[in-house]
């Protein structure tokens, strides 16, 4: 199969703009895009989505196959037409590998952000006076948990299944020392994106709110009406999240 080069389509595009005496900015202009997005892909560092080919190309009047290649194609030579559906098949996996990686940095700054946020609350907690005993069969429990499988979907779950997952009906996932297991429901490409977003949303919403009411109530009322409330809301935590999962599962499965 022929393999796309970042480089060699970023210099390509490079060499085929200046003859046309066009800046980064004018290029931007005409695709809608930002000066710094053609900057990236000049410099090998990303590759246009897949819609934006033929505009490219008919800017710079050459066609998709010799925009993919990075080199111009002698027009008297017959393209392979296998090489024309390796290349655009090629451009495609691409632009869904840069799709993933981006919203993979963007959750990754979410848990961050998330972490922060609860290890603060956790901090104003005990100078609130509540102690490290008193929070560790409850707030400290459910926080760390919910961090650590917080950290495995957006650090290092895989966001594609394999293909065998499409082609039968697989109640389980397994990477690593994760495995989820659900009677009834079916996972595939279809529903794993949204599952993985649901589980992200879960952990990292319960990282931030859990140690809240925490605060509110022992700080508000007392230490006593919180060991009361924890326990409703750990089931509304976790039936919440087992009952999105079947909803969003099901719906795109």
């Amino acid at each position: 199969m022929y393999q796309i080069s970042n480089e060699k389509f970023g210099l390509f595009v490079t060499e085929l703009r200046k003859k046309k005496n066009l800046t980064q900015k004018d290029l931007a202009e005409k695709l809608y895009v930002s000066d710094k997005t053609v900057s990236k892909w000049e410099r090998g560092l990303s590759m246009p989505n897949v819609v934006l080919l033929i505009p490219i190309a008919d800017i710079l009047d050459v066609t998709v196959t010799e925009l993919l290649r990075g080199e111009k194609i002698d027009t008297k030579k017959n393209i392979d037409t296998k090489e024309v559906e390796e290349l655009v098949g090629g451009s495609l996996d691409m632009a869904v590998r840069n799709s993933i990686h981006q919203r993979r940095k963007n959750w990754i700054l979410a848990y961050l952000l998330c972490f922060f946020i609860s290890i603060t609350e956790i901090i104003m907690l005990v100078v609130s006076g509540s102690s490290l005993a008193e929070m560790k069969g409850d707030i400290l429990l459910v926080t760390g948990g919910m961090l650590l499988f917080g950290a495995w979907f957006c650090f290092f779950a895989k966001d594609i299944l394999p293909t065998y997952y499409d082609a039968n009906k697989i109640n389980y996932v397994s990477q690593g020392i994760f495995r989820i297991h659900l009677v009834g429901l079916s996972f595939n490409n279809g529903n794993w994106i949204y599952i993985c977003t649901t589980l992200k949303i879960w952990t990292l919403a319960t990282v931030v709110l859990y140690p809240l009411a925490g605060i509110i109530i022992i700080n508000c009322f007392n230490i006593a009406l919180w060991d009361i409330l924890n326990k409703i809301f750990l089931i509304m935590i976790l039936g919440g999240m087992v009952v999105s999962i079947y909803i969003i599962g099901k719906k795109y499965e």
